[in-house]
Formats: C-alpha cells, structure tokens, sequence
C-alpha cells in the first residue's frame, strides 16, 4: 500500500504581472527514483576522498603563494624575511631516494652520450685549428703575419718600407686571414687588390682540395697581391710625374686608374690599372717599370740600350726565369726539407731565389744549423751560390779549410736541378762531418760521401745519390763498406733510403761506437 502525501504546490517564480509559474508536475515514477538516490548504500568513506581534499588545501595554499608572490612584486614596500621548509616524513624521504636512484642511471647515460657529442666537436674544432694555424706557421716563413689587436685574427702586410718616403702607403698592403668551415685557411682581399698595369696605344684592339694545393694558391695570391702594390705606387709616380713640365709629353686625358699622354705630335699612349684577369701581351708594363726604378728610385739612367733593345732583353729574361722557377720548384718537392724562397730585385731583368735548409742543432755545441743556396739569374745567365760545398782545389790537396769556403758558379737550365741537388747534399755531408769530428770519430769527407775509418782499417762510408727525375725523391742515401782481407778488395753496399736530416743525424749516432 503506498500513500501518498497531499499535493503542495511550490511557486518556481512569479512574474512582475502578478502570474505565477509552477515547476512542472513530477511522476511517480520519478519520485520514487529521487528517493532512492538519497539513499547511501556505502558502508565506509570513499578511498580517494582524503586525496582530493589534500589536493584542494594544496591548491589554496599555492594560490596564496602566488598572491603574496604577486604582492611583494607589486609593492617594494613588502619583503619576505624567511621562509622554512616543513621536515619530511619517513616514508617521503625513502620516496624520494628511490626516485633520484632509480633517474641516476638514465642521467648517467644521457651525460655519457653528451661527453661523446662534446669529445667529437672538440674534437673537429681542434683538427680545424690545427690545419688553420698549420697552414699559418708555413705562410709566416715568407710573410709578415700579424696578430689583431683585441681578436684573434690575422693579417699579413705586404707594404714595402724601402718606398714608404717617396710613396703614400697602399690601402691593399694589409690582407685579413681567415678559415672556412673546414679550417681551410682562405684571404679575405681588400677591394681593388688584384690588377695590374697595362700599357697599350689608343685605338688598339684589346685581345681538390687539399693544405698543400690551398698554401700554393695563398702564395700565390699574396704574390700577385704584393706586385699590385707595386703597380700601384708606379701608377701614382707616373700620374704626378706627368702633371711637371717635361718637353714633348702632355696630358690628353685622365680618369680614375686611367691617363692618357701624347707623346709628341703623332703618337698617344696610355696608362691604366686592370684585373689580373684582362690579357695584356704587350708586356710594355715591364719596361715602364724598370724605367721608372732606374729614373725615379735610383736616379740613374740606362745608357746604351734602346726602348727595342731595353723591352725584348727584358722579355726574353721573364720567359727564361719563368723555366728556372718551374726547375726549381720541381727541385723543392722532391726534397721535403728543402725550402724556395723568393728576393725581389727591383730590376726586370734580374731574378733571385735561394734554397733554404735547416738542419738540427747540436746537442754538444751551438754550430751552424741552416744553410743557403742564392739563384740569381741576370738576364738568361744563372749564377749560383752556396756555402759549404767542396773546393775540388782542396780534395785533392787534402785540406779541410779548403773544402768550407763559400763557392760561386755559373750553370746552364740543363745542368741546374743536378748541381744544385749536389750543392744540397754537399751542405748535408759538410754537417755531418762536422758532428762526427765533434764526437770523435775518425771520419774524411769527399764530393758526396763521409767516410769512416774503422778499428779493423776497414772504410765506411755514408754516400749521397742525386736524381731529380726520381719522383720518389732525389736526395738518396748509400751505405758502401770496403774491406781489403787477403789483398782483395770486397765492396758491399745497401740502400737506405730518402733520409731526412734528423734520420741522418740519428745514423751518424749509431755509427759512434764502431769509428770512434
């Protein structure tokens, strides 16, 4: 039996008319299900409910937190004197070791893989550097490298203090050095640092990679860099020289890097500074600048020789000195401690080069430790210099004072690269001999060869081969015994290789106990 409660009516609201509004009527059904859910059927307090309300007391004290947090950021007036951490629990401080133990061996793992990462980049960085400055140490032998004040770049000047009195300084006398990704070292060349001076009529028709490749590019660059300067400090002399009075030359035209002259009434030439790029086969810039050395530098004229004579003299000695540089330079890469160096001469019909040759030093006393072989080459003549090779005079007296002195020769372009190996390996065995009276050895030196006077009387002897068609090497080197047991003469040689001077000096150590 269900009864049921007499009906009451709640107002849901009223209207400003004066209409009442009854909520809608609820079913039995309804009821019953409303009566129902009002029922808690849970027997003990829902687990997760003491998590909540920890979480809303954390969430209110973060929020105000962050009030006073925005407070004392709005107010300088407030400060925060001191602030406490509350004491962990037991079971907190076990949490939290468990945790940091259990994110140690994946920290360790992602720092391993970092030092791996960070051991690779240094690495590359260091092979980079290495090759940079490897490359600047080999420029600064024949450049004036220097250091940037505050930064660690580099220049190198290229300006001449013999002409800083009668020349303004040139705005291309400084290149910065730089490197690539790669370490490669690369110039960074100023505007307008690459032309040269054209003389011509007016009217006429204008007709891998690797260190050692990019440091003979560099040079090269450096070289046609230092000669621009010098075409530039002659067109500046040519352009204020021609603004004097001078009898039968006049100013036809000018602009920047370009004048024009009439010589007498018939003839009009002119000057200009163009790319190393343009061809100029006239070649009649080689004669101006000699001209202008003899009249302007030194003050003193050319007598005898014509301008015919004086340009195809002069022609003739550019392409015969472009065939010794290219001997010579086949010569250097076929002994690696041998070094070129180039002189300007200042003359166009003079060319110099020397042959540079370090040897180690002595560990018992402070003796020469470099020697020089001067090239010079006076129109299509080659004279050459040296100090330490034999006097033939003196091997066949037997003295050694003789066999020291500095000695110069003239030579043809076929007998060039043989006579200079010899020049070099004479210096090496000049040394080594030297070394050997110094420790005491018994030793004798000839054209090429060191011998050695053994306890036995017995000879050995240390002998050089040249060959500069050998692309192995053309310096080589021999070791020759001789033995005369029984009234017969036996030799036994054996090739030791393309040794360089430190191996030779090693050897000649070796050899102490038996010739001493």
């Amino acid at each position: 039996i269900s009864l049921d409660k007499l009906p009451i009516k709640r107002l849901d609201s009223i209207e400003e008319s004066g209409i009442e509004r009854f909520p809608p009527e609820i079913g039995y059904d309804e009821r019953r299900l409303a009566l129902i859910r009002r029922i808690d059927f849970t027997p003990v307090v829902w687990p997760w409910q003491s998590l909540v309300e920890n979480l809303q007391l954390a969430h209110q004290e973060l929020s105000v937190i962050i009030d006073l947090i925005n407070t004392v950021e709005a107010n300088d007036a407030v400060t925060v004197a001191g602030m406490t951490r509350p004491k962990q629990l037991p079971n907190e401080v076990l949490s939290d070791l468990a945790v940091s133990a259990a994110t140690k061996p994946q920290c360790f793992r992602h720092l391993g893989r970092y030092f791996k990462q960070s051991a690779k980049a240094l690495e590359q960085q260091v092979a980079r550097e290495a090759r940079f400055y490897g490359a600047l140490i080999r420029l600064q032998q024949n450049w004036k490298v220097k250091r940037q004040r505050g930064s660690e770049g580099f220049t190198i000047d290229l300006f001449d203090n013999l002409l800083s009195d009668s020349t303004r300084p040139s705005s291309i006398s400084t290149v910065r050095v730089d490197h690539d990704s790669a370490g490669m070292l690369t110039l960074q060349l100023p505007p307008k640092s690459c032309r040269s001076i054209q003389f011509g009529f007016v009217g006429e028709s204008k007709k891998e990679a690797n260190d050692d490749k990019c440091i003979k590019e560099t040079h090269s660059v450096l070289r046609e860099i230092h000669r621009a300067i010098f075409d530039e400090q002659v067109f500046d002399l040519v352009n204020r020289e021609a603004f004097y009075p001078s009898p039968g030359v006049n100013v036809t035209g000018i602009r920047e890097d370009f004048i024009q002259l009439g010589i007498g009434q018939e003839a009009s030439v002119f000057l200009s500074l163009v790319p190393f790029e343009q061809p100029n086969p006239i070649g009649c810039e080689i004669y101006l600048q000699q001209i202008l050395h003899e009249n302007v530098f030194v003050k003193a004229k050319d007598g005898g020789l014509g301008l015919l004579g004086h340009f195809s003299m002069t022609l003739a000695h550019r392409i015969f000195s472009k065939k010794v540089m290219a001997e010579l330079e086949n010569l250097v890469s076929g002994v690696p401690y041998l070094h070129l160096l180039s002189h300007p001469t200042w003359h166009s019909r003079t060319s110099s080069w020397s042959l540079f040759m370090k040897v180690p030093e002595s560990i018992l006393h402070a003796g020469k430790s470099q020697f020089h072989t001067k090239v010079v080459v006076n129109d299509e003549s080659i004279s050459i210099s040296g100090e330490g090779a034999p006097n033939v005079v003196g091997l066949f007296r037997g003295g050694s004072t003789d066999t020291c002195l500095m000695n110069q020769y003239d030579c043809d372009l076929a007998d060039l690269p043989v006579i200079l190996l010899q020049q070099v390996a004479s210096q090496v065995i000049r040394w080594l001999h030297k070394e050997a009276l110094i420790v005491g050895m018994k030793a004798s030196r000839d054209f090429l060869g060191l011998c050695f006077q053994l306890e036995q009387g017995d000879m050995l002897s240390l002998v050089a081969h040249v060959d500069p068609n050998n692309s192995r090497g053309c310096i080589s080197w021999w070791l020759v015994m001789e033995d005369g047991e029984d009234g017969k003469h036996h030799t036994d040689k054996r090739f030791l290789g393309y040794l360089s001077p430190e191996a030779l000096y090693s050897l000649l150590m070796d050899l102490v106990s038996l010739c001493s």
